[in-house]
């Protein structure tokens, strides 16, 4: 079936995003130039030069589309089975999401290289106790019951530099107006201390990709082309800047379109990355997003896809208001408007100095202990949330920031009409509970390791060439009937118990405060979705004309639909 990418309603005119099984641009654009011809036909005639072909808006056009998904780990340590399961999760449900027309190159972790790159835990291996033993007492528990096999998903190439040039060295070559979706399922890093918005992506063999490089690359790309991200590494939210030049978000707009949704912010690692091979336990930010957009969950169960515009689709920017509403992890997740709303208005949160006024005559004859209360500044914020009432935001609000005001307060449990004050409230609320929960979880740690170091001594005592890891004594004590040995030595007086109770101790406190710090979370999306709505509402009395048509232009190419064509004739103009 042929398949449209769709964009939002627009001014007077709906313009459509086509996918590659549409005509091809090369046949519409001679159709268009001969209409052209026909109705110009006497002016052509005075001014004897033809009538200038109307460009295709990046924005609003899509006649082919493209998709890149780059991801895995940096090293087969880092390469956990989840990574792999969301490419198939993604393939799965492609069709569904009105993607099947679509190119489509993967480049995962080493490829179609045979070696053991993949990491996954399987719930039913057993770790022999003596091993669980030395793990805990002299080197690492964390990985003990991992194992490794190849990826499954026999990719088009490894993730290397090399073959994202590739990629971009056929997308270049096409000037063909279209839509590049890339999804990156893997990991990142920070950005520098001069430059935290530029943050990193993790490639195959400890590659680092900066935004500002990855800029580079984008900025390859026909103008006719547009750019959606899906990016879901930790700091992902750096990647937004690929809005302005170089990736800085102190410069200007870059004439490319591009968007991008991103699980979190700049400054926060993300949810995801486990070897778990239980695919129930996977909660991340695109689980969520491809959940919404195709209204099936990676373990197949149906939901009911968001559609907050009542307009009987799902678009991309109501797919990311579904993950920050129902997403059940770590992340804050930002999309590019969000990021381009701070650009045009970087102060209005920002406390601003306020300094008395002073008379030259003050000046003069105040002691000086007295000149410093009067050169002192007071600080106040430009903008405080506890100003907006509820009934102010929802009139604001676009449907997909109201949807996410609306049920995250009902979630937070919030009553009173001015949300600001009580989300103040209850972070500092929540911020205790945790501060306690992690004083309690210091005292049992502080006394497994009490029990730790008594069992190392003793071991030590017995067998001093287990310090060294290699030595064959150590070997021995692991692969021989001598391991019983070791296990009666650490079993006396039950202080191996102890230790084991301990530990059991820590994991359940740090579930406990995992809990409150979801919780938390919660609370900074609808702060940050507040703020959205107050900016959003700013721009229209602060911003410039241009100012407001770039940031309706982004929100246009956020709002892309991906729909199958019969479900969307009504829609094509």
């Amino acid at each position: 079936m042929k398949l449209l990418f769709l964009s939002t309603i627009l001014s007077f005119c709906i313009p459509s995003f086509f996918l590659s099984a549409c005509p091809a641009d090369g046949k519409m654009k001679k159709t268009v130039i001969v209409e052209e011809n026909n109705s110009t036909t006497e002016e052509k005639t005075k001014n004897n030069k033809p009538a200038p072909e109307q460009k295709p808006d990046p924005f609003a056009v899509e006649n082919s589309s493209h998709i890149l998904v780059l991801g895995g780990g940096y090293s087969p340590s880092g390469n956990q089975v989840s990574l792999e399961s969301n490419v198939k999760y993604f393939r799965k449900i492609r069709a569904s999401i009105g993607l099947t027309a679509a190119s489509m190159h993967t480049y995962f972790a080493d490829g179609k290289d045979q070696g053991r790159d993949l990491q996954f835990f399987d719930p039913n291996f057993s770790v022999p106790d003596i091993n669980l033993v030395f793990a805990e007492l002299f080197g690492k528990t964390k990985g003990i019951a991992n194992q490794y096999r190849s990826n499954q998903l026999n990719p088009n190439g490894s993730s290397t530099i090399a073959n994202l040039d590739r990629w971009f060295n056929q997308r270049k070559k096409s000037q063909i107006a279209g839509i590049n979706l890339i999804y990156f399922t893997g990991h990142g890093g920070k950005g520098g201390s001069k430059t935290p918005h530029n943050t990193t992506v993790y490639l195959w063999s400890n590659v680092r990709l900066k935004v500002d490089e990855f800029v580079k690359k984008l900025d390859q790309l026909p103008i006719e082309q547009s750019t959606i991200l899906v990016m879901v590494q930790c700091y992902s939210g750096g990647f937004a800047n690929v809005l302005f030049e170089n990736g800085d978000p102190k410069k200007g707009l870059s004439k490319h379109a591009r968007a991008g949704f991103f699980s979190t912010i700049q400054t926060r690692v993300a949810a995801g990355c486990t070897p778990d091979i239980r695919e129930e336990n996977y909660q991340e930010y695109s689980t969520s997003f491809w959940e919404a957009l195709s209204g099936v969950s990676r373990i197949g169960k149906k939901i009911s896809k968001p559609d907050y515009n009542s307009d009987g689709q799902t678009s991309l920017m109501e797919a990311h208001s579904y993950v920050s509403i129902n997403s059940n992890t770590i992340d804050i997740p930002i999309k590019t408007s969000d990021v381009l709303l701070r650009k045009f208005l970087p102060d209005e949160f920002k406390p601003k100095a306020k300094t008395p006024e002073k008379t030259e005559v003050l000046d003069k004859y105040l002691p000086d202990f007295l000149k410093k209360d009067l050169n002192s500044t007071e600080t106040q914020p430009v903008v405080k949330l506890d100003d907006f009432s509820k009934t102010n935001l929802s009139d604001w609000a676009k449907p997909e920031e109201n949807a996410i005001l609306v049920n995250l307060s009902k979630t937070l449990e919030l009553k009173e009409d001015y949300p600001g004050k009580e989300i103040k409230k209850l972070q500092e609320q929540l911020k205790k509970e945790r501060e306690s929960i992690e004083k309690e979880k210091k005292k049992a740690s502080d006394q497994k390791n009490k029990y730790r170091d008594e069992l190392r001594k003793l071991l030590m005592s017995k067998h001093p060439e287990i310090s060294n890891p290699y030595h064959p004594t150590t070997t021995l004590l692991l692969s021989t009937d001598q391991k019983q040995g070791v296990l009666k030595i650490v079993n006396q007086e039950g202080t191996w118990g102890k230790l084991l109770k301990e530990k059991e101790k820590v994991e359940k406190l740090e579930s406990q405060r995992f809990i409150i710090e979801k919780q938390e979370v919660k609370v900074m999306r609808l702060r940050r979705c507040i703020e959205n709505i107050i900016l959003a509402h700013l721009l229209t009395q602060k911003g410039s004309s241009d100012q407001i048509m770039q940031y309706n232009r982004l929100l246009t190419l956020e709002r892309s639909i991906l729909s199958n064509k019969s479900n969307a004739k009504h829609l094509t103009p």
